[in-house]
């Protein structure tokens, strides 16, 4: 269940306006920061809507902010996020987040809280011409708290490898576990969750050949020397079925490591694991057969569904930016500005779903927040100012 983090007023006033100050300002960097997160919340979703929005609302605001001459333009929101440097407001959410982050959080099934890390691009913003890439946000979620710990942007001269990394020492990790896809199977990945007291869970590709084949051999030997199996610590099947769809899983687990030829160049690890993937779709049959390395030791139905919980990444935060806040169809070439509208759009989604007093989707949070004044000063009150 989401916690109640601190108000996301105290780190807002942390930040420092980035406008000259030679010439008076018109308008308040608080008022323009409160203005858009509300606006983004109530259903906002671009720097003119933004202004509609506080124009529509403009009584109410006044009602808690100053305003000394009115609600900014658009062009003086697109101005304001431009200047601002989104790693220092990125800083700001994760400090926000990290109010109502425990140092271990513990889930009665599987021991600590599992935290997927993922990589999604903007694709609104890739620029005209050659080389203009998209933003592309690396995110870390917590599956227990259904919240966006903390984002990194991938510099366009390097890939989630580097970022990684960065964002992993920006958030409290001990006595969680990591979980991630092939492209973040990385040393320098499993030093850092392992220096910071967690753990972690990678997926094994062609990226690391030599563990690929290694985790492989030994998996295929396994499977010759033991055609069936019985359910056991080592060895979990599961199935399920539903909406024209049948799906089969299964997992093996090792903790032999002697078959790993570079198992000293990865710290901490413990184990490996095979999770095969058997799914008929609307009469389609595939299958599928992924590796993983974990620092922790843990039986194959806990591989499994820690496995699992690792797609929350996508389909409660990628997809809901996607369908509740319709990133992707975001507009803004601007790389620092794009960068600090989805920061915004993360705290607007982790205010929504902190919120309890509502049962309705994301996407109707938004639309009951921009035309019910009273929900909105609820959110407010609750999550931003306090009181």
């Amino acid at each position: 269940m989401p916690l109640k983090p601190a108000p996301l007023m105290t780190f807002l006033c942390e930040l420092t306006d980035p406008r000259k100050r030679g010439s008076s300002c018109d308008h308040n960097f608080i008022d323009i920061l409160v203005i858009a997160v509300c606006a983004i919340i109530g259903g906002a979703d671009t720097w003119e809507e933004i202004q509609e929005f506080g124009e529509d609302k403009e009584d109410w605001f006044r009602t808690f902010l100053e305003l000394p001459h009115g609600i900014p333009s658009h062009d003086t929101f697109y101005r304001v996020f431009c200047l601002l440097n989104p790693d220092t407001f990125q800083a700001c959410f994760t400090r926000w987040v990290k109010s109502v982050y425990p140092d271990t959080l513990e889930l009665p099934d599987n021991g600590a809280d599992i935290i997927p890390i993922d990589g999604k691009s903007i694709r609104g913003s890739r620029g005209k011409g050659k080389g203009k890439k998209a933003v592309h946000m690396v995110s870390a979620w917590s599956t227990q708290l259904s919240l966006v710990l903390g984002q990194k942007k991938v510099d366009k001269k390097s890939n989630e490898i580097t970022a990684i990394p960065e964002l992993l020492e920006a958030i409290d990790l001990k006595g969680t576990m990591i979980t991630a896809d092939a492209i973040s199977c990385q040393k320098s990945i499993a030093e850092t969750c392992v220096g910071q007291e967690a753990d972690y869970l990678l997926a094994v590709k062609g990226n690391q050949k030599t563990l690929h084949n290694d985790i492989q051999a030994a998996v295929e030997e396994h499977w010759n020397k033991n055609p069936e199996e019985a359910v056991s610590d080592t060895f979990f099947e599961h199935q399920n079925t539903g909406h024209g769809r049948r799906e089969y899983r299964c997992c093996w687990t090792f903790d032999d490591l002697s078959s790993l030829s570079t198992l000293d160049e990865w710290a901490g690890v413990r184990q490996f694991g095979a999770i095969q993937a058997d799914r008929i779709i609307n009469g389609k049959a595939t299958t599928a057969i992924r590796f993983y390395i974990s620092s922790k030791t843990m039986t194959a139905k806990e591989m499994l569904y820690a496995t699992r919980l690792h797609w929350e990444v996508e389909n409660n935060l990628h997809w809901m930016l996607d369908i509740a806040f319709d990133e992707d169809a975001c507009q803004t070439k601007d790389e620092q500005a794009a960068e600090n509208l989805s920061t915004l759009r993360r705290i607007a989604l982790n205010i929504l779903k902190s919120d309890l007093t509502s049962k309705r989707s994301i996407k109707s949070k938004r639309k009951k927040a921009g035309w019910s004044n009273k929900y909105l000063a609820q959110l407010l009150k609750t999550f931003i100012i306090g009181g």
